[in-house]
């Protein structure tokens, strides 16, 4: 076997050869030019100078989890500016170069203050993976199926709130059987998720075709699969929306899973849903303000209800590879599909020309071998 031979490269010059790179859906054999923090070309390439040898490894992108609250001991809604940073490196050393801070049910006040860390950190810290925006779960949900969220605190969709916030909410969860949601869909100019909902098929659908085309962790915190009343589950296969998925195997068992990703894989996006526990052992951790045991790697509030992941969607993607899913399946769902689910497909999530230089180089099983970020290699945590 070849020696793996890293190159740090002069200027912001870098090739990668003969690598099996994550392109169009496969896996080839190719090389990938990195110009500063673009991907410049990918093909093959007759480079004399010295290079970076990727003999037997896999290039895939760096992966996006569009749903997450958080890690290492800390959560998006209650973190400091500090502790928002400690997360962000969390995520870039496990091959999670972009994610969506996502928050929970809390009290407006509370939201302002989560909103106003996040940003900060945004705006000031470029040392981990990027934030993208925000993502609000909560509290426009359904006291039927509130999950780990505050039932005192839930309320109907509120679009003036939402709009104070300023232009860094990217996604709001909402329930369409409030009679202010459709009204909220219609106006909210990001993207509108149907979560911790007790709709049926019909309703479902029209808030879809009306624009709220996300479905937040289907199968979790929503009604069942019925053959006489399909629910939103049902919708996600009627139209074109996009399904986050939680792939730790506990929240959706291996047989659905795979029962999802042979249906629709295309129209999959793996999230974590992680909460603060993620990266650290079993004990007694928060969601938001609500107390949370992990015992065995499985988050329940004292009720016995999920109240998260603990994994990251790194892990996800190997559990998924792991019960048998196709490898190209679980990678692109792990990272083009959530991009694309954003709109945000030609800037990150894939390996091709002019997309941001972000890649995982791995061994064949798919243990972090490398991370390059914005078109630089970064410390991958220690496996």
């Amino acid at each position: 076997m070849r020696k793996f031979l890293w190159y740090n490269p002069i200027g912001d010059f870098m090739i990668l050869k003969n690598g099996y790179v994550f392109t169009d859906g496969s896996f080839t054999k190719k090389d990938i030019s990195i110009s500063g923090k673009r991907i410049s070309a990918v093909g093959s390439f007759n480079e004399t100078g010295e290079a970076i040898d990727c003999t037997g490894k896999y290039i895939i992108p760096g992966l996006t989890d569009i749903h997450t609250h958080g890690c290492i001991g800390y959560d998006f809604s209650t973190a400091s500016v500090e502790e928002i940073g400690k997360m962000r490196r969390y995520y870039l050393q496990n091959g999670i170069t972009s994610i969506m801070a996502t928050t929970v049910t809390m009290s407006d006040d509370d939201i302002v203050q989560a909103v106003k860390n996040i940003q900060l950190s945004m705006k000031n810290d470029s040392s981990g993976a990027r934030i993208l925006g925000i993502n609000l779960e909560g509290p426009y949900l359904s006291p039927r199926k509130c999950g780990a969220h505050d039932i005192s605190l839930l309320k109907k969709p509120d679009i003036d709130f939402v709009n104070s916030l300023g232009n860094d909410i990217k996604i709001v969860n909402i329930a369409p059987e409030y009679d202010t949601s459709i009204d909220f869909i219609k106006k909210f100019k990001g993207k509108c998720s149907i979560a911790h909902t007790d709709c049926g098929y019909e309703k479902a659908k029209t808030a879809i075709e009306l624009g709220a085309d996300h479905i937040t962790h289907i199968f979790n915190a929503m009604n069942g699969l019925h053959h006489r009343e399909p629910g939103v589950i049902g919708a996600f296969f009627d139209t074109d929306a996009y399904a986050e998925i939680i792939c730790d195997t506990v929240h959706i068992a291996p047989p659905v899973l795979r029962m999802m990703f042979a249906a629709k894989p295309q129209r999959l996006a793996i999230i974590s849903d992680s909460m603060a526990a993620a990266g650290l052992s079993d004990g007694e951790y928060t969601l938001g303000k609500l107390s949370v045991t992990v015992k065995n790697s499985i988050a329940t509030l004292s009720d016995g209800v999920l109240a998260g992941s603990v994994m990251n969607v790194y892990n996800m993607m190997k559990k998924l590879i792991s019960i048998g899913v196709k490898k190209e399946s679980a990678v692109s769902s792990s990272s083009e599909i959530p991009a694309k689910s954003l709109g945000l497909n030609r800037e990150i999530g894939r390996i091709a020309p002019g997309c941001t230089a972000d890649m995982v180089i791995t061994d064949g099983e798919f243990n972090i071998e490398k991370i390059i970020f914005e078109g630089k290699q970064t410390e991958a945590a220690n496996r």
